[in-house]
C-alpha cells in the first residue's frame, strides 16, 4: 500500500521529484554607457566627500550640516568638523561634493562673505548636459536648500542671507 501511494506521488508531482527545470529569465535592462559612467563617478566622489568627513581638522569647528531626505520633504542634519579658519568654504565644499545630481557637473565655486551675507557663486561645466536652471524642484532644494539651511544655522558664522549666482551674475530659478 506504501508503494502504490508512493508512485502515485511521484507520478501526479513530477515537479517535486524531477530535477528544476531551467526557467527563463528575462534579459538584464540595459544601461547606457553615460548613465554608468556618470554613476561611477558620483560614487567616487560620494566615497572620496565621505572620507574627507573623517579627518579632524588641528582647531575644529563643530557644524551642523543640513541635508535632505530621500522623500524631498524635510532637512536631516549630521554633525561634522571642519578647520576654523576656512570653514565656512570647507563647508560649502562638502555640500557640493556630496551632491548627486545626474549630468549636472559643477566645474567650482566662490564664497563671498560681506556682513551677514553670503554669496556662493556657482560655476556649472560647460559641457555640463544639465544647468541650474534645469533642476526639479526637489534638486533645487537638495542643492540650494542644504546650502542655505546649514550656513544660516551656524551661529559661530552669524549669517542671516544666502545668495546664489552663477558665475557672477544673480541665478534665477
Amino acid at each position: 500500500m506504501w508503494r502504490l501511494a508512493l508512485v502515485a506521488a511521484v507520478i501526479l508531482l513530477p515537479s517535486c521529484t524531477a530535477a528544476p527545470q531551467a526557467r527563463e529569465t528575462p534579459p538584464p535592462a540595459l544601461v547606457s554607457m553615460a548613465n554608468l559612467d556618470w554613476s561611477v563617478q558620483t560614487g567616487q566622489r560620494l566615497i572620496q566627500a565621505r572620507a574627507r568627513r573623517l579627518i579632524v581638522p588641528p582647531d575644529p569647528l563643530t557644524v551642523t550640516l543640513y541635508r535632505l531626505d530621500q522623500q524631498c520633504d524635510r532637512f536631516q542634519t549630521e554633525t561634522i568638523q571642519v578647520p576654523r579658519q576656512d570653514g565656512l568654504t570647507t563647508t560649502v565644499g562638502l555640500i557640493l561634493a556630496e551632491q548627486a545630481i545626474v549630468n549636472l557637473e559643477l566645474s567650482g565655486y566662490r564664497v563671498g562673505v560681506e556682513g551677514d551675507a553670503v554669496t556662493i557663486d556657482l560655476r556649472v561645466a560647460r559641457d555640463s548636459p544639465r544647468r541650474l536652471q534645469s533642476l526639479s524642484l526637489c534638486e533645487q532644494k537638495a542643492l540650494l536648500g542644504s546650502l542655505k539651511e546649514t550656513l544660516i544655522n551656524q551661529p559661530d558664522w552669524g549669517l542671516a542671507t544666502v545668495r546664489f549666482t552663477q558665475r557672477g551674475h544673480p541665478l534665477v530659478l
